[in-house]
């Protein structure tokens, strides 16, 4: 004849092993977490009215809902909307752009701008 106390030693036990496993199946699945140089190379996107370009600085401006913000591009920058390129956006200004961009220190640099055309007003 078995003790009852051996069995609910044995309910305890097997329930604490499932408590002890149950946070490492929780995590299953999800990488480690991003490093600081992955979370440099981040993109993020901003959307708004292009208002000035530089093209000596190679910046552009653009207001969006929350502010003015202003963004470096390169050769290296994806700029599409544009007939002539980066050349083109100094005469695009009023337009609505989609910019690209990833944040290194306290610059914006674009990895993209995409220049939507004016809307033709309705007749």
């Amino acid at each position: 004849m078995h003790h009852p106390h051996t069995r609910t030693l044995g309910i305890a036990l097997v329930v604490g092993a499932l408590l002890a496993w149950s946070p490492l199946a929780s995590h299953a699945g999800q990488g480690p977490a991003a490093s600081p140089a992955q979370a440099a190379q981040t993109t993020s996107t901003a959307q708004g009215e292009l208002v000035d370009v530089d093209a000596k600085a190679s910046t552009v401006a653009i207001k969006t809902s929350v502010g003015n913000m202003e963004f470096r591009y390169d050769n290296q920058t994806k700029i599409t909307g544009s007939q002539s390129g980066a050349a083109g956006l100094a005469t695009m200004t009023g337009s609505q752009v989609t910019v690209q961009y990833r944040k290194e220190g306290s610059t914006n640099f674009a990895t993209s701008i995409d220049v939507k055309a004016p809307d033709k007003p309705a007749r």
